[in-house]
């Protein structure tokens, strides 16, 4: 027996993944909780899978959500039917849905599902998991106000809603939801971005809205244009934005660039438009004079090197506290799409991590903290360890 347990199957049949999960979970010591991630035809059955699974295994309470593909510490599985997922003893595991009529009303009231799972002097966890449709980074604001609660979670792929599965047997379908945990150690967390930056972390010095005007006094675009003028083969540019220096402690614009142990925190956003007149970039309603700027490629090497310092900083942040099981939320641009291999990230941590029970998914975009506050991220790997009490 043991605290947690993952699985894997491949395969479209709801039934053989459903006992592929029960056999896992009577591996486990009690069991309280689970998620499942399910991908391709398997990810297209999600309701199928989920009244599969609570036959199988009534009473474990637990949340669905389907995505590109599905990852366990036995590796990845890409471009077909398969699901995964972790389960674990201790604490208290709450699933919920929110019925989320439009985009602005699924931050609003995942904060509020959120907050009456919370339970009183106890540590909590919210993995959360949302539809990508129409949803956009100023959705997730409420979540912020959640003090006392640590946010992590991704975007679904395809049509399927998010399923919770209670623990009285019913199955809660809904644009968004998730599962609140309470009483276990509050899991490490790390973000990594899959991209380059073409040159270093900016002032942005002026801005209109959404739109970023100058960059330390020079017009956005003629430094877009200046870093990207010697590309080759046209990749498309992101922006990689940045708290204020102040913000971000004492840590020096270089440290992502070297990918050494004080990594600034970065949101990774898309260039959505130009405005050729007043030579600005329409980027995102997040951005503020004051906050920093880089214009960034995705590129392979630099996402591996920096998921690898990433792990080192949770390992060191862990500070010899044993590892229980983990969760990573993985960009659907990562993968074999992005270093034309299989297994690249998984690889990376496992050299660190070992046997870890491990479960995730390939998502639309995933969610971790920046600056304490849960935001949207993309081409993002999100790592979360919980780790058995010290």
């Amino acid at each position: 027996m043991t605290s947690a347990c993952s699985f894997t199957y491949a395969g479209e049949d709801p039934e053989k993944a459903a006992k592929a999960f029960a056999l896992a979970a009577r591996r486990v010591t009690r069991p309280s909780g689970a998620i499942v991630f399910a991908a391709g035809g398997l990810g297209e059955r999600l309701a199928q899978l989920g009244q599969a699974v609570a036959h199988a295994m009534p009473g474990l309470p637990l949340c669905l959500a389907a995505g590109a593909g599905v990852v366990s510490e036995r590796g990845e599985v890409e471009g077909q039917a398969a699901a995964t997922g972790i389960i674990w003893s201790g604490g208290t595991a709450r699933p919920f849905s929110v019925s989320g009529h439009n985009a602005e009303a699924v931050g609003t009231q995942l904060s509020e599902a959120i907050r009456q799972g919370e339970a009183p002097g106890r540590s909590t966890t919210a993995v959360v998991f949302a539809r990508p449709n129409g949803l956009a980074p100023h959705v997730l604001e409420p979540l912020g106000e959640l003090r006392r609660t640590r946010v992590l979670g991704a975007g679904t792929v395809g049509d399927s809603p998010v399923l919770a599965l209670l623990a009285d047997g019913t199955l809660s379908p809904g644009p968004a939801g998730g599962i609140v945990l309470s009483g276990l150690t509050a899991p490490l967390v790390r973000a990594s971005a899959a991209c380059r930056l073409l040159m270093p972390l900016k002032v942005i010095s002026k801005t209109r809205g959404s739109m970023v005007l100058e960059i330390e006094g020079a017009p956005a675009l003629e430094v877009l244009s200046s870093v990207a003028d010697n590309l080759e083969d046209q990749p498309l540019v992101f922006v990689a934005l940045a708290p204020p220096a102040e913000q971000d402690g004492a840590r020096a614009d270089q440290a992502l660039e070297r990918n050494g142990p004080e990594r600034p925190e970065v949101l990774i956003r898309a260039v959505q438009g130009v405005d050729p007149v007043r030579r600005g970039l329409l980027v995102s309603d997040e951005v503020r004079p004051g906050m920093r700027l880089a214009f960034a490629v995705r590129d392979a090497k630099a996402a591996r090197e920096d998921l690898q310092s990433a792990v080192r900083d949770l390992l060191r942040e862990a500070n010899g506290a044993a590892p229980r099981f983990g969760i990573y939320l993985n960009c659907a641009g990562r993968g074999s799409s992005l270093y034309g291999q299989r297994d690249v990230d998984l690889k990376i941590l496992k050299a660190r991590l070992g046997e870890l029970p491990l479960a995730g998914m390939q998502s639309s975009f995933e969610v971790s903290e920046v600056g304490g506050k849960p935001s949207l991220q993309l081409y993002t790997g999100v790592l979360a360890v919980f780790t058995a009490p010290s």
